[in-house]
């Protein structure tokens, strides 16, 4: 019996559903595959080619095409064509950017004083989790916050169309499952936000201290929790002036806080944006490193 040849390149496969995936989401309906090929001028031979693993789909130009047609950030189409991201955890950050500018965009419709209290409440709720949980390097592991909140549970799971969902087991209980496996920065930023829900949405009533529930800052603050969770600004900022400027700021420290390229690109965002308010443009950009201000630039850009 002749064994089954493996596919020459698996991480084109990954890319291929990847954009599948997510001109089916843009479009709301079924894409067929020389849809995707399309963007790269393929026939359909070498879109086949590509969708089985034959062809390699990884050159800048490739890539960068395929971003600017999907509007998604080159980096996510990188870590696929490269093998640093399943199509998942990718399908995931591209989504978390979404989910990001819209939970921003509404928020922007209250005051900017009662957007700056209600973000200076959950800081301050997450401060106490870090300082009971005395957490004070880099990666934060989530049992030791989980372990606070007596009506939440946690269990691994086999999960294919998500990587964590909130089960409630009984009023006031809850169960967040998480994919049974390797924990991904990704996995741990869906279960992060799963506790944000519960807690600043159905179980508020526990936490007076986070104020009245405002449904226009809901998003917004749960985006506040899980991302000061796992990657706090005042840790952030000192990791930052450590790490050398020639690599990748944004992707240097969301493996050192094993967290979501998306998440971090927020909090820097909220690094700037604070520091502006308090002691200008020109100074709050002495904040990071060169390499940084301009990595951060280019996410203002593609989240405009």
């Amino acid at each position: 019996m002749k064994r089954a040849a493996s596919t020459k390149f698996p991480n084109s496969i990954q890319l291929f559903k990847f954009c599948l995936k997510v001109m089916g989401q843009q479009r709301n309906s079924k894409i067929n595959d020389q849809e995707v090929g399309h963007i790269l001028d393929f026939n359909p031979s070498d879109c086949s080619h590509w969708k089985r693993g034959e062809k390699n789909v990884k050159s800048v130009f490739a890539l960068a095409k395929l971003a600017e047609t999907l509007r998604v950030d080159q980096g996510i189409l990188h870590d696929l064509a490269s093998g640093a991201s399943g199509l998942d955890e990718a399908f995931f950050e591209f989504n978390e950017g979404l989910a990001i500018r819209e939970a921003v965009a509404t928020c922007a419709q209250n005051s900017q004083s009662d957007v700056d209290a209600a973000r200076k409440r959950v800081e301050g709720f997450v401060g106490q989790l870090h300082a009971q949980s005395e957490f004070t390097t880099p990666p934060l592991y989530l049992p030791e916050v989980l372990r606070f909140f007596s009506f939440v549970t946690t269990q691994p799971v086999e999960m294919v169309d998500r990587l964590s969902r909130v089960l409630r087991t009984k009023p006031g209980y809850y169960s967040i499952q998480f994919r049974k496996g390797e924990l991904k920065a990704q996995t741990r930023m869906s279960v992060a936000r799963d506790l944000a829900r519960i807690i600043l949405d159905s179980e508020r009533a526990r936490f007076p201290e986070l104020g009245d529930l405002n449904p226009q800052l809901l998003a917004y603050e749960q985006l506040v929790f899980a991302s000061n969770l796992l990657a706090p600004k005042h840790l952030m900022q000192q990791e930052m002036t450590r790490l050398d400027v020639r690599r990748n700021l944004v992707s240097e420290v969301a493996s050192l806080f094993w967290a979501p390229k998306a998440l971090v690109g927020f909090q820097i965002q909220e690094i700037l944006k604070t520091t502006h308010h308090t002691t200008g443009t020109r100074e709050s950009s002495q904040h990071l490193p060169e390499s940084g201000r301009s990595q951060v630039a280019q996410d203002m850009q593609q989240a405009g």
